[in-house]
């Protein structure tokens, strides 16, 4: 037998050799972060290639919160656009009132509940599917190139780690509200009046190809009674499934409704 025989070979790493190790590895870990995050840091665009390019987001669904305030009440709105034509509608006010209601609706029916909280049901047509259409181009409406050169000098553009870009403002500027209102109206006027706007707190989120993700914005008015609007759009084209819930269907009653 040979006296140099190894019975036992092992490779062992002392625990100074192994912190040096693992040291090593976070340091190339930070440096890669580090790096990645400059070249992102170098390549943001500029607020106006960035919402001019997010214009172009084609939204086929979504979800829409809006709050409007004032003196005497306070409306929450809450829109679910979903696949095949599907919508879901809740409106609620405080203090309590006849506008508080609920809808359903797909490709098929229309159902429909208010304060006595009984379901309805009529068979979709164009006039409703027209109207619901109409729903969805107002509360997904972002038309960002109606901004003005100076509106978009005034707001600001930063990245959102690695998921994209944040484009934000928040004050009084004319150009900035008047930009947002044409942005954001179906049919915007060729000069929208901010004059009755004291302020706008405005945040549009992109993803890293510069599509649409998330739009915030909240519109203070300058008198108590007409208050203030906020809108939330967000879960943009991540809605993938909206179904009329069973309890809805069930219970629902026809309605006896024909067009003229």
């Amino acid at each position: 037998m040979e006296k140099n025989k190894i019975k036992d070979k092992k490779i062992i790493f002392s625990n100074n050799q192994g912190g040096k190790i693992a040291a090593l590895i976070l340091g190339i870990i930070i440096l890669i972060v580090v790096v990645w995050g400059a070249i992102i840091a170098f390549n943001k665009p500029s607020v106006k290639d960035a919402l001019t390019t997010a214009a172009n987001t084609q939204i086929a669904t979504a979800r829409v919160n809006v709050k409007t305030t004032n003196a005497k009440s306070k409306m929450y709105s809450n829109y679910v656009v979903g696949p095949d034509n599907a919508i879901h509608i809740t409106m609620k006010s405080i203090p309590k009132s006849d506008t508080n209601s609920e809808l359903w609706g797909n490709k098929d029916y229309v159902y429909h509940r208010d304060g006595t909280k009984k379901w309805n049901y009529i068979k979709q047509n164009a006039i409703f599917s027209e109207v619901y259409s109409g729903y969805k181009k107002l509360y997904t409406a972002h038309d960002f190139t109606q901004f003005s050169d100076d509106a978009f000098k005034h707001m600001t553009i930063k990245s959102n780690g690695f998921n994209g870009y944040i484009i934000s403002y928040k004050g009084d500027n004319s150009d900035v509200i008047k930009s947002m209102q044409k942005a954001t109206t179906v049919a915007p006027t060729s000069d929208p009046q901010s004059t009755n706007v004291k302020n706008i707190d405005l945040r549009i989120s992109t993803n890293r190809k510069e599509q649409l993700t998330d739009m915030y914005y909240k519109v203070t008015y300058n008198t108590k009674k007409e208050g203030t609007l906020t809108l939330h759009l967000y879960d943009i084209n991540k809605v993938k499934k909206l179904t009329v819930p069973s309890s809805v269907t069930k219970n629902a009653k026809k309605l006896n409704f024909k067009l003229n």
